[in-house]
């Protein structure tokens, strides 16, 4: 099951500025309230790897890449599964990167393809 109203602010140092969007999942279908390009590609992120994104524990023994993937920044707020989401995503190491690239759905073409 996936529950989630989610509001996210994608940024970015160059011309594309910012953007705020919405998404809301209800088990795990998109309702009508979503701002998102593909809801339903964006529900099925979270029900993927949403867990992982937003609440895995840091691992001290991680090893990331250290490369660039862009100035695109996301700021996720609200709730997944009942649980409160206070998310910066960026694509400043390898480690980033792939978070972003999880949810690339809810992104949207706010940053690199995949």
């Amino acid at each position: 099951m996936t529950d989630a109203r989610l509001k996210f602010v994608l940024s970015t140092q160059g011309v594309q500025g910012s953007r705020e969007q919405t998404l809301e999942c209800v088990d795990p279908e998109p309702t009508g309230n979503s701002t998102v390009r593909d809801p339903a590609a964006a529900c099925a992120a979270l029900a993927k790897s949403g867990e992982a994104v937003f609440f895995a524990l840091p691992n001290p023994d991680r090893i990331c890449t250290q490369q660039y993937g862009g100035p695109q920044k996301a700021r996720v707020t609200g709730t997944l599964d009942g649980k409160p989401v206070d998310k910066e995503s960026s694509l400043t190491d390898g480690c980033r990167i792939a978070e972003w690239h999880a949810m690339q759905a809810l992104f949207g073409d706010f940053g690199p393809d995949v």
